[in-house]
């Protein structure tokens, strides 16, 4: 059997983060930090806005941000801007070419007529 949420504190008052989700059931969608301080303040409660940001993701009101999405076919960049596909494919000229040098002699080449 689940336990009951403690909503009192020990000296059988409500404790502030019960009184900040009751708040935010009222409100509806829109819940934002700083109209909730503003109708506890009415009441004589204060709270910082942090423990109101803190009970609101807490009870889910807010959503937890996610990491960034992986895509399908990344390919892995190098710190000089090359990707692996990029190296592969230089490796691929350096052995039809013949080696580095004759490779480095054909991109001149092609920098010349290019």
């Amino acid at each position: 059997m689940p336990r009951p949420k403690k909503a009192a504190a020990p000296n059988g008052k409500i404790t502030k983060a019960q009184q900040i989700r009751d708040v935010a059931k009222t409100m509806g969608k829109k819940v934002r930090p700083k109209d909730i301080i503003a109708i506890l303040a009415k009441d004589g409660v204060k709270v910082s806005s942090a423990q109101v940001s803190t009970t609101l993701r807490a009870a889910g009101y807010r959503r937890k941000r996610r990491g960034k999405k992986a895509t399908g076919a990344a390919t892995p960049v190098a710190s000089n801007g090359l990707t692996l596909n990029a190296l592969v494919a230089a490796k691929e000229l350096i052995h039809k070419a013949g080696g580095v040098k004759a490779a480095e002699a054909a991109i001149q080449a092609m920098k010349k007529l290019g």
